[in-house]
């Protein structure tokens, strides 16, 4: 027989269970952060969570054979990169840095769709810190297992 790693199987399957809705409630942060209290660092965290979730319910190597190491660097550096690219629209057509006028089409208030570059910024923030969160979580969990 086989020895699984990771917790008990109610932990995974209710892990399962919850890493959407984890997910799904980090979108809506981050889409709605103009609006409401949230945004891109909230929903950021919230998506690193759902990924420390199923890493403590079904081990590292799990996690870590969908999401790997360099892939959450490369989705950190992509995050940057997006928020600078954000920053600089503006200057390009002539208004002030992170300047948001002019540039992205405005909607109504309360909408959605209506913070301009606001959006922009806070899905490369989301990128930024969900992956900085998970691959500092993936060096303490490598540092352990090298003290062992």
């Amino acid at each position: 027989m086989r020895q699984e790693r990771g917790m008990s199987l109610i932990v995974k399957t209710v892990s399962r269970m919850l890493t959407p809705v984890m997910l799904l409630v980090a979108a809506y942060i981050i889409l709605h952060g103009h609006i409401t209290h949230g945004g891109g660092f909230q929903g950021g965290v919230l998506v690193a969570c759902a990924f420390i979730l199923l890493i403590i319910a079904f081990g590292i190597d799990y996690v870590e054979a969908k999401v790997s190491f360099s892939f959450g660097q490369a989705f950190r550096s992509l995050g940057a990169t997006i928020i600078i690219i954000a920053a600089l629209v503006g200057m390009v057509f002539g208004f002030w840095f992170f300047k948001n006028v002019g540039v992205y089409p405005y909607g109504f208030p309360g909408e959605v769709f209506s913070a301009g570059s606001l959006i922009i910024y806070n899905l490369g923030e989301m990128a930024n810190v969900s992956a900085s969160f998970l691959v500092a979580f993936y060096f303490l969990i490598r540092f352990r297992r090298r003290r062992k």
